[in-house]
């Protein structure tokens, strides 16, 4: 009997215990970092939209008959002397996305109705990877006046699949202060 506790003793204590021992922590680690860029892969690999919305002049050229934007203050040849907010948006994603709609919400309910839709020219349109898209619309009443009020809360996209992207705070901003500076001087 003492010679079967000190063979096992012996056999616990050899140089393969220990190598067993790495392989098998070496063996977790790697599976852990192979599972955690997988993970970081999949939720990676998905449509991502910059969205921005800005007030704008547009115009053709005479050359190419290319449509441009310009600044509502900037005095551009061939620019409309009509407004429209642009709503600019680009798939920064891995995938495809297709762009469905166009809308708002306002802060309180505007004659009876919480939010607004966008009848958009070109949509429902797919945007593949790193391709962008400009919708447009009049800046005219009501719609200007609601926005010079701080009465919009929100220009928002959304895809087939149900997901929605904001315009940026910051934007719709400057598209507030826009509006109420053009609209002052459209009304007066």
């Amino acid at each position: 009997m003492n010679l079967e506790l000190r063979g096992k003793e012996e056999e616990m204590s050899s140089p393969d215990s220990g190598l067993t021992k790495f392989l098998a922590v070496w063996g977790a680690i790697l599976s852990s970092i192979t599972f955690g860029w997988s993970l970081y892969r999949d939720l990676r690999d998905r449509a991502k939209i910059k969205i921005s919305a800005e007030l704008r002049r547009i115009g053709q050229r005479e050359g190419d008959g290319a449509f441009f934007t310009s600044a509502p203050d900037l005095p551009v040849q061939g620019a409309s002397e009509q407004l429209f907010v642009v709503v600019s948006v680009v798939n920064v994603g891995r995938r495809a996305m297709r762009w469905k709609g166009l809308g708002g919400t306002y802060r309180h309910a505007v004659s009876g109705r919480k939010g607004f839709l966008i009848s958009a020219r070109h949509l429902p349109r797919t945007l593949q990877e790193q391709e962008q898209h400009d919708e447009f619309f009049e800046f005219q009443p009501p719609f200007d006046q609601e926005l010079a009020n701080e009465r919009v809360r929100r220009i928002y996209v959304w895809d087939v699949a149900g997901r929605e992207w904001s315009v940026p705070r910051r934007d719709l901003k400057k598209l507030v202060a826009d509006a109420k500076k053009h609209t002052a001087a459209l009304h007066s």
